[in-house]
């Protein structure tokens, strides 16, 4: 049966290939199993059969072998690691995550998003949007749930105030539109339609970056508590 030890030291060898993990390791061994070696001959004063126990049975700490293990042990362990934190990569991960309708009013302070030069976003225009729509205690759930946010500067490229969004005929099914069950990260973006609550809307890569319609996701993988927030340059319409 083999130990916890040697199967770090197989992942280790798996990780970085035989030879490297070898040559290095054993390298490293080496230097430390000459250091051992120097403190032993400082010490030939000790006695003959003191010096017969030690080289019968060398300590596991600093022999080449010993050292081997425990290094190809520790990388096994740091690929482990590194494959951990890779995967958490790409979110935008606040320290302490708020719901969406505590999260979008933040145009200012540790909780505010920025999109590139433009600088902080402010989702006014949305947040009375969903409030009139009276989607606001959608938002306050579980989730998890993807929302693709126009921030207030999308509203005004689309030439649509605050008083016309209110106004809008087909407000709440185009508000349903901008959000999605489910928790969708950048990394799943692809050619292909999404169905959201109002309706099938196209997701599509161009050279623009990626469409939702014809608004484009400015800002992607901002991490919400309760799902995921990709801010857009655009609104989604039918």
């Amino acid at each position: 049966m083999p130990s916890k030890m040697s199967g770090l030291v197989l992942a280790g060898i798996a990780a970085y290939g035989t030879s490297t993990v070898y040559t290095a390791f054993t390298a490293v061994g080496g230097g430390l199993a000459g250091l051992s070696t120097g403190r032993s001959v400082s010490n030939r004063g000790t006695s003959s059969s003191s010096q017969q126990s030690s080289r019968s049975e060398p300590s596991f700490g600093t022999s080449t072998a010993g050292v081997c293990v425990l290094g190809a042990a520790a990388a096994a362990l740091g690929v482990a690691a590194g494959r951990r934190s890779a995967g958490r990569q790409g979110v935008s991960r606040a320290a302490n995550p708020r719901k969406f309708n505590e999260q979008l009013p933040c145009s200012s302070g540790p909780f505010s998003v920025t999109v590139g030069k433009a600088g902080p976003s402010s989702f006014s225009i949305l947040i009375a949007g969903l409030e009139k729509a009276g989607l606001t205690s959608a938002l306050d759930g579980d989730g998890p749930f993807t929302l693709f946010a126009p921030d207030d500067k999308a509203f005004e490229a689309a030439g649509l105030t605050a008083e016309a969004v209110l106004a809008h005929p087909d407000l709440v099914t185009i508000l349903k539109m901008h959000v999605l069950p489910g928790a969708i990260v950048a990394k799943g973006f692809k050619n292909q339609t999404v169905e959201t609550l109002g309706g099938p809307v196209a997701m599509r890569k161009g050279v623009k970056g990626v469409m939702m319609n014809k608004a484009v996701i400015n800002k992607a993988d901002v991490e919400i508590a309760n799902g995921i927030m990709h801010i857009l340059g655009g609104v989604i319409l039918p």
